[in-house]
């Protein structure tokens, strides 16, 4: 049966800087001799692992499943795993939206942390207009990704969401 690829895709909370890939393909195509992936923004460019000279990683055969360390910020990216024959022509490909955004859910689980320590805090109604504002980029900037396939949109609400945790001080 020939190849049907697919990918699952996944941060953890202990790492939010890095994307886990995980290859979950049926079939098989035994001209399939290496394989690739792109992490391209919404702008274009890619991201990559410090060190990395192509706009491309490397993904082994052997690893079903590998995982990069490549994100400053949390990120809406286009996804592409390319199978490659021995002479480095595409041989099946696969394209697909993400929003990888650990690194602001992580911040969420830290003000529940200081609501525990401070539970009046949600009865100032700026500080809970702040925290209704923030988690509504957050999961906006997932719909863009999941409903409306939209990673500019869905960059744009990831770094006004970041911004506010950046700005923690002015905003919690």
């Amino acid at each position: 049966m020939p190849i049907v690829p697919a990918i699952v895709v996944s941060q953890s909370g202990l790492t939010p800087t890095s994307v886990t890939v995980e290859d979950t393909s049926t079939g098989s195509n035994v001209a399939i001799t290496s394989r690739r992936i792109y992490f391209e923004t919404n702008q274009g460019t890619f991201l990559v692992v410090s060190g990395t000279t192509t706009n491309y990683e490397v993904w082994p055969l052997a690893n079903s499943s590998q995982t990069w360390n490549l994100l400053p910020t949390d990120h809406a990216v286009n996804i592409t795993v390319d199978w490659l024959d021995v002479d480095g022509a595409i041989v099946n490909t696969l394209n697909g939206l993400y929003c990888l955004r650990q690194n602001n859910k992580n911040f969420v689980v830290y003000l529940g942390q200081l609501q525990a320590i401070t539970p009046n805090i949600l009865q100032d109604p700026i500080y809970a207009a702040n925290l209704a504002t923030y988690w509504a980029y957050v999961e906006y900037a997932n719909s863009m990704v999941e409903w409306g396939a939209d990673i500019s949109n869905s960059q744009n609400l990831l770094d006004k969401a970041t911004y506010m945790m950046q700005k923690e001080a002015i905003y919690f």
